[in-house]
Order: C-alpha cells, then structure tokens, then sequence
C-alpha cells in the first residue's frame, strides 16, 4: 500500500475505483490546518476528488450534519442547505448512520454518518437520501 497527495494524483492524472474521506472536507477553506481562507473550499475539495475518483467510482465520505453551521475556524456542519451542494454531481448510493433528524439537530450535537458517493452526473435522487 502507498499514499499519495491529491495534488500528486491531479498532475499525474492517476484515478481510483474507491477512496475514503473521513472528517476531511468539512475543514477545507477555514486556514486551520494551513490552507487558504475560501468559503467555498469544501465544495471546491469535492469538484477535485470528482477528478481521482474513475466515473462511476465511490466515495466514501463522513462529514458533520445537522443544521448548517460554521465553527469558526475548526469545521461545518452541513445540512439541508449546503449538503446538497457538497453532494452535487455525486450520486448517493448507500448512507450508514443518517436517520430522518440528522438535518435538524442544533449545532451543539450532531453526528458524522457515512455517506458511499458514485461519481455522477445525475444528483436528481439525492433528495431524500441527503438528511434521512
């Protein structure tokens, strides 16, 4: 087994059947970990694994849901606003702890399910697979 960065995999233009992104995403563009501030980070990281995962390829992704929120710098919480966005041109095909509340919880508890993406184009189904 090796690593690899996904700057390393974009120059080479390498791309995977599988990858994992666990607790990742939800920190991209809030400088935390060095990074350059971008409100739009996250959505940005996801439009990039869209390139190293091979079309019709999964991804399996745990982000925070609940209400949409920022936690300044350290991470998001996504909900029914902005999970949609990150999960755009992805096709949720399995999900493993979201129930018909995950959406609704206040900031201070949420959970991080984990959610198998296919690398799509048809996001059209996502509705009520997203947030239970």
């Amino acid at each position: 087994m090796s690593w690899t960065t996904l700057q390393e995999c974009l120059k080479s233009g390498r791309r995977f059947p599988i990858a994992f992104s666990i607790s990742s995403f939800e920190h991209d563009g809030l400088g935390r970990y060095g990074d350059f501030l971008n409100p739009n980070g996250d959505l940005l990281a996801m439009k990039m694994a869209k390139k190293v995962v091979t079309d019709g390829g999964l991804l399996f992704i745990a982000v925070p849901i609940g209400q949409d929120h920022l936690v300044w710098n350290a991470h998001r919480i996504y909900g029914r606003l902005r999970l949609p966005l990150l999960f755009q041109n992805w096709e949720v095909v399995g999900t493993f702890g979201v129930d018909v509340t995950s959406c609704e919880r206040s900031e201070d508890i949420y959970k991080q399910p984990v959610y198998v993406l296919r690398n799509s184009h048809d996001d059209s189904k996502n509705v009520q697979k997203i947030c239970g």
